[in-house]
């Protein structure tokens, strides 16, 4: 739900096609560059603009482009944004895709490189809510990222820096250069990143039958000083109709560092005093890293293309934690326990994709075949002991294994005629998956083969009008993580396990939308069959708080939605996007009961962008979100707000700018998460140190007019990574 601001862009243009063709044959003779300098273009392009199966917002040569990419993201109609997590039409699970190309990153290593990515280099983002058959079934929803393709020859940099201050400092510093020539294009960039990152929670269970309150207070800092992000893209192109993309991508930090000091405090409910406590403290150490690499041939012979991928991936996550616990127990002597996980993920994945594409004046054909295999093991070593000694606890290890092949298929027309254009798709996907857990040992064996139909009709009523209908049934596969069944204790009263009989969720959406002229309106409805969230549990026998991620029975979201960009002056601009949404979840209680959880979503965006000097080196950004109350399985999530402020200087003929980021100025943007019903009774506050200023440097040189090399595909699998 999201309230919204869009821009429109138009160029005068009253120059003659003679003069113009005069214009550019004189350039060409000077130089390979195209100069356009003494033309003014007479154009109007849409900010908005429905297609069939997807809602396109441009935003090139637009105030917008002085935005990084992610804030763009949050600008977006049709996205969502909330304690950082993307979401379209009430789903979580977004693939983004970067000019059609999938990406292997997690949320937080998608916004840190869309924060490093700059708005001019982006000409619009398509939201597509029903993904066409040519889309993997994997996920809810489709963001695309077109960024701008100049294909000029030469050489272009920009070097980078950010401070970035909320809690604690962080900072990073980069480097960027292209490079084309006739035959090749090349890209690469390289990224390091210091700082301290802090979540804060604050933990409330309280046990009816014990009559007592259990207050943790929760801040996790975690210092992570030496992070590294590369990529590389290449293009060779044989002759005008067959290239070969090659590159690789990845991120390594040999140490993110975090000592949490946790104190609880135990209240008698009776008379609110407390009566016991304990202290923990946890010392976690991790290093992670991933590389990915992708191979892909590209092939047209007159009104046929035909393309094959091929992507590999590689996941590698060690965490060791030790965790010691001081308690002060009411009518108990004083007592220590330690104790330590060590943790060893690693991930393998291949896959590789043949697609075919016949285009007609009237008629597009899309045929395609896939193959993709995942490995993951994760080794977890429990120890357990006194304050001098640990000593490997075999009864808490595990080992846990998991492969998946999957086999798909599919095929989409899409046809136009008179005012009519219409799209229909299926694809197939077989999922082969084999489980094995040690302890508790589980074993599983799950063949099944599913369809995924898509429809798409669009009638133009006039110039200007649109009206469209679609349908797409989807799949949402669980994070590996989440199949494992081994417990990954927090604290001594706490921890995470998940399930190794987890279903995959089946989504199907349905969507009505209408637009007149540069007003967008949408009607949609998405039922989920057996959706998976992680849940929290209190135990009151143990006074334990058990972490899940589970399935529930089902859940639909039914909204509505509208956006409009505003010209108020040639300088001044405005966007809007206002969203509604009614959810229900339902879930299996503690006590075996089903439990319905429903609640009204509305969410809104409104922003502006202001040129501030004639010429155009001054640019205001100002912005304000708003979240209502919303629900997650048994939680209930209170609102928040989020107002922003961007500042941007272009200086020494555009080439060296400052920008300033003042973010969640009033600090509005938290959350309270709670759940109550049977013997549950549970809260937690959410913080997650949003509140922040941010100055940004950037030195482009070169020739800024030089593409970069293009991002191959990357599969769905490595978005579950």
């Amino acid at each position: 739900m999201k309230l919204y601001l869009a821009i429109f862009l138009c160029f005068p243009f009253s120059v003659g096609a003679q003069q113009l063709q005069d214009t550019t044959n004189k350039s060409l003779k000077k130089d390979t560059a195209i100069v356009l300098n003494t033309i003014n273009v007479n154009y109007k392009k849409p900010m908005l603009k429905r297609k069939a199966d997807r809602l396109e917002f441009n935003i090139d040569q637009t105030p917008l482009q002085n935005l990084n990419g992610w804030d763009i993201l949050k600008n977006t109609p049709n996205i969502v944004m909330k304690n950082d997590e993307l979401s379209v039409q009430g789903s979580t699970q977004i693939l983004v895709t970067i000019n059609d190309k999938r990406t292997l990153m997690s949320q937080e290593q998608l916004k840190q490189f869309l924060e490093n990515t700059d708005g001019s280099s982006i000409s619009s983002v398509e939201v597509i809510t029903n993904p066409p058959a040519k889309y993997d079934a994997q996920g809810g929803a489709v963001i695309n990222i077109k960024m701008k393709q100049n294909k000029l020859a030469g050489y272009k940099g920009r070097l980078s820096g950010r401070y970035h201050q909320s809690i604690y400092a962080k900072g990073r510093i980069g480097l960027m250069q292209s490079f084309n020539t006739h035959k090749w294009a090349l890209s690469g960039d390289y990224n390091f990143v210091s700082g301290d990152y802090v979540r804060k929670n604050m933990d409330v269970v309280t046990f009816a039958d014990d009559q007592t309150r259990w207050e943790s207070d929760m801040v996790r800092k975690t210092q992570a000083h030496e992070q590294h992000s590369y990529n590389f893209a290449a293009q060779y192109s044989i002759d005008s109709l067959q290239n070969i993309q090659f590159g690789f991508d990845g991120n390594f930090n040999p140490a993110a560092i975090g000592k949490y000091n946790v104190p609880t405090n135990i209240y008698n409910t009776t008379n609110n005093l407390i009566e016991s406590s304990y202290q923990t403290l946890n010392d976690r150490r991790q290093r992670y890293g991933r590389f990915n690499a992708y191979l892909a041939y590209d092939k047209k012979f007159g009104a046929h293309n035909l393309t094959w991928s091929n992507n590999y991936s590689n996941n590698y996550h060690r965490e060791n934690q030790e965790v010691a616990t001081f308690f002060r127990f009411m009518n108990e002597p004083e007592r220590y326990n330690r104790f330590a996980n060590h943790s060893l993920q690693l991930i393998d994945l291949y896959a590789s994709q043949l697609d075919y594409r016949l285009n007609q004046k009237k008629l597009t054909f899309e045929s395609g075949v896939k193959y993709s295999f995942v490995s993951n093991q994760n080794d977890l070593s429990f120890f357990d002991g006194n304050q001098q000694d640990l000593a490997l606890d075999p009864d808490r290890s595990n080992l846990f294994k998991y492969k998946e092949n999957i086999f798909a298929a599919y095929a989409s027309v899409n046809y136009q005629w008179e005012k009519w254009e219409a799209k229909a798709g299926l694809r197939s996907e077989t999922t082969l998956i084999q489980t094995v857990s040690n302890n508790p040992f589980v074993e599983n064996k799950n063949n099944r083969t599913n369809f995924f139909p898509t429809l798409y009709l669009m009638y133009n009523v006039a110039k200007d009008q649109q009206l469209g209908f679609s349908y797409g049934k989807r799949i949402n596969r669980p994070n590996y993580d989440f199949l494992n069944p081994s417990k990954s204790y927090y604290n001594f009263y706490a921890y995470f396990q998940g399930d190794a009989n987890l279903k995959s969720t089946i989504i199907h959406n349905l969507s009505t939308s209408y637009t007149l002229k540069d007003w967008n309106f949408e009607l949609y409805y998405s039922h989920r069959v057996d959706p998976s969230m992680e849940i929290s549990v209190q135990n009151p026998e143990t006074f334990e708080t058990v972490y899940n991620y589970t399935n529930i029975e089902k859940s639909n979201n039914f909204g509505a939605n509208l956006s409009k960009s505003f010209s108020l002056t040639d300088k001044w601009k405005m966007n809007l996007y206002a969203m509604g949404e009614y959810n229900d979840d339902y879930f299996i209680g503690v006590d075996g009961a089903l439990y319905k959880n429903k609640n009204f979503f509305y969410y809104g965006n409104i922003s502006t962008q202001i040129t501030l000097d004639k010429a155009k080196t001054w640019d205001l950004n100002m912005s304000y979100v708003y979240n209502s109350k919303s629900i997650q399985g048994s939680f209930n999530i209170t609102s928040s707000q989020n107002t922003n402020i961007v500042l941007n200087k272009k200086m020494f003929d555009k080439k060296f700018e400052v920008g300033l980021v003042i973010n969640d100025i009033f600090k509005t943007d938290n959350s309270i998460v709670s759940a109550k019903y049977a013997n549950q009774n549970q809260y937690f506050t959410d913080y997650r140190d949003t509140q922040y200023f941010m100055i940004n440097l950037k030195y482009n040189f070169g020739n800024q007019k030089v593409k970069d090399a293009k991002a191959r595909a990357k599969t769905a699998e490595q978005n579950r990574m």
